[in-house]
């Protein structure tokens, strides 16, 4: 039940050690898992008492965050515990804007849906589509259902964040994305990349050690970021 409700905000392995208490928190184990609250997919450590996570942490072991949690990852948890979670499908009572809404089975939901596609497909085409999901595990989920539709219209979260610059890179240079290595760099010029304020937290943690040691920033953006702050 601990792995269950941990893995409702990212994706659950076995239980690797356990702590009794810190800062305040009680638990009885650790559960060693993954964020799935964005693209970066920072390691963390649900701490678990009972069968209920009672806070998540990034995990130091985790070579790609390294320790590293944001605001976003760390409140991942109301994902299985805010009182506002639906937790099964509701259909439209009343009229659009009135916000009337009844409780409905998977089933019936499912049915609706599926049948409203269809009549889409046989009036304007499968083309008349478009699919969206968050980029995620289950992202795969939604690509075969798109596959089997025949729509070619799909996108992501990502269709207004990492694709941007992954398009850019290919039609200039070849090349999806370059790597970053801010040990030695002395001159950084940002076009737009908001790493303060972003999701890449172990990218944004090597800005900041290289800006102590001196580096330079040039910032090109409309907004003046907590980035344009550095500069």
């Amino acid at each position: 039940a601990s792995l269950a409700a941990a893995s409702v905000a990212s994706v659950g392995v076995s239980p690797a050690y356990a702590a009794p208490r810190t800062e305040g928190v009680t638990y009885d184990h650790v559960v060693p898992t993954l964020c799935e609250q964005c693209v970066w997919r920072c390691g963390v450590l649900a701490k678990v008492n009972g069968d209920k996570v009672v806070k998540l942490e990034g995990n130091p072991d985790q070579p790609h965050s390294r320790g590293k949690l944001c605001g976003r990852g760390q409140s991942g948890i109301m994902t299985a515990y805010d009182p506002d979670r639906i937790k099964f499908p509701m259909i439209r009572a009343g009229e659009r804007g009135e916000g009337r809404y009844r409780r409905a089975s998977w089933d019936e939901a499912l049915d609706i849906t599926a049948q409203a596609m269809l009549d889409i497909k046989q009036k304007y085409g499968a083309e008349a589509m478009i699919f969206s999901s968050t980029h995620n595990l289950n992202q795969p989920l939604f690509e075969n259902l798109l596959y089997g539709f025949g729509s070619p219209n799909y996108g992501t979260q990502r269709s207004l964040c990492f694709n941007a610059m992954i398009v850019a890179n290919l039609m200039t240079y070849g090349m999806e994305e370059p790597g970053r290595d801010y040990r030695t760099v002395k001159y950084i010029i940002l076009t737009g990349r908001n790493l303060t304020e972003a999701i890449s937290t172990s990218e944004t943690g090597d800005l900041i050690e290289s800006l102590a040691r001196g580096a330079k920033v040039v910032y090109l953006d409309p907004r003046f970021t907590k980035t344009a702050g550095k500069a």
